[in-house]
């Protein structure tokens, strides 16, 4: 297979798969603020990017988690109420909130290289 075709046929397979995509939202993390001790939703689900939704207070939380839970029975969705700060979420989530940004460089640059369009 030459390299123009390889080129084509990843794109055809993410296209199919949504890889690059999801891997370009993981970084989901930048949406907790701070480093202060949150009452983090994290709303999980199979065909869109993790969700988070952040509250200083625990009430509020433990509300919008029973309405978001009434409101997704049955689904797919998983909704986990987690509290701490952002670098302990991290931590807990770690294959949520991975860093994906080298390896979308180095696929980027790979398939300028192999196409032609990157030298």
């Amino acid at each position: 297979m030459d390299d123009n075709d390889l080129v084509v046929e990843f794109d055809e397979l993410d296209r199919q798969l949504g890889l690059m995509d999801m891997l370009r939202e993981l970084d989901a993390s930048a949406d907790i603020k701070g480093g202060k001790n949150h009452n983090i939703i994290l709303i999980f689900s199979e065909d869109a990017p993790m969700e988070i939704q952040t509250f200083r207070d625990a009430t509020q939380a433990i509300s919008v988690l029973f309405e978001l839970e009434k409101e997704h029975a049955g689904t797919e969705k998983d909704i986990v109420l987690v509290r701490g700060n952002r670098h302990d979420v991290r931590t807990a989530f770690r294959n949520y909130f991975s860093d994906a940004s080298d390896f979308i460089f180095y696929i980027d640059q790979a398939r300028g290289l192999l196409s032609g369009t990157l030298s």
